[in-house]
């Protein structure tokens, strides 16, 4: 069984979520607006309203967060898996070394 595998796929796992990652965070800067520093006009929309468009888009930045660590958490949740049966079979593994030691003994 090489070792190799289980890493080489962790590691691309990872390397697909930090792409993810920034990428996501990329876009985020795109949007995102500089506030001036000049005095706004009288015409402009209220500071209540500019807040809550803020919040707005906020929340919808949170909620892709939240569904891009839901999409990060299936590879991770399937290499826990794939490890926890390598572990129960090395576990078998050893437990037949050991009782073969035993009877040769």
């Amino acid at each position: 069984m090489s070792t190799d595998t289980p890493k080489a796929r962790a590691l691309i796992g990872w390397s697909e979520t930090f792409a993810t990652f920034e990428r996501n965070l990329n876009e985020w800067l795109a949007r995102a607006v500089e506030v001036s520093s000049e005095p706004a006009p009288p015409s402009a929309p209220m500071p209540s309203q500019l807040f809550e468009e803020r919040l707005k888009r906020l929340q919808a930045y949170l909620d892709q967060a939240e569904r891009n660590a839901e999409q990060a958490l299936a590879p991770l949740t399937s290499e826990i898996q794939a490890l926890r049966q390598w572990l129960e079979a090395l576990n078998m593994a050893r437990a037949k070394l050991v009782e073969r030691t035993v009877r040769a003994v």
